[in-house]
């Protein structure tokens, strides 16, 4: 799992530091990328990195700020341009609203995907667990700002380990079902 910033400009983008978008690389876990807000210019920033658009699964807003949005139509726009590599469907997680900020904004553009966009909107009733996959949990919590806004945590689910048969043996442990027993214990003492 690796992080990437985008941007971590507030407000308006300066020469320094462009506005809010953060990647999660999780390449090696899931062969994704998750964007956490997708600020003015981030499709540009995505280009001075080894970050692949089609690799980005899922897009997770914080709110409805500007500085945190207006990035988003451009990106899924140019997602499509990669006609020549294989189309994925992307996740859109956010607040009430980003569902029809992003609609809107391709329908005026006359944009046209060629994946298909799933929304997950919540509001302060529904926040919580917002995603489970088979390795990772999302949560959503509430944050004070001066419009409804979430922070995420990103929760990697435990990793089965692996049982070291030699370090067993060498610790006069014998083989048979007493090994078994050992990978299944989550503690000895």
């Amino acid at each position: 799992m690796n992080i990437q910033f985008l941007g971590t400009g507030a407000g308006q983008p300066s020469k320094a530091r462009n506005v809010s978008s953060l990647a999660l690389k999780l390449l090696d876990e899931i062969n994704e990328v998750w964007l956490f807000d997708c600020g003015e210019g981030t499709q540009n920033r995505i280009l001075e990195t080894t970050i692949r658009p089609r690799k980005v699964s899922k897009i997770f807003i914080t709110h409805l700020h500007g500085d945190h949005i207006f990035g988003l139509p451009g990106f899924l726009s140019s997602r499509a341009f990669q006609a020549n590599e294989e189309q994925t469907d992307l996740e859109i997680y956010g607040p009430q609203g980003i569902k029809s900020f992003v609609l809107t904004s391709l329908r005026v553009s006359g944009s046209r995907l060629p994946y298909r966009i799933h929304f997950y909107e919540f509001d302060q009733d529904s926040l919580g667990k917002i995603l489970e996959t088979d390795k990772f949990v999302v949560y959503a919590e509430e944050l004070d700002h001066t419009i409804f806004c979430v922070g995420y945590r990103v929760i990697q689910k435990d990793l089965e380990g692996t049982l070291d048969a030699e370090k067993l043996k060498a610790a006069g442990v014998p083989f048979g079902p007493l090994f078994g027993k050992i990978k299944t214990v989550r503690t000895l003492f």
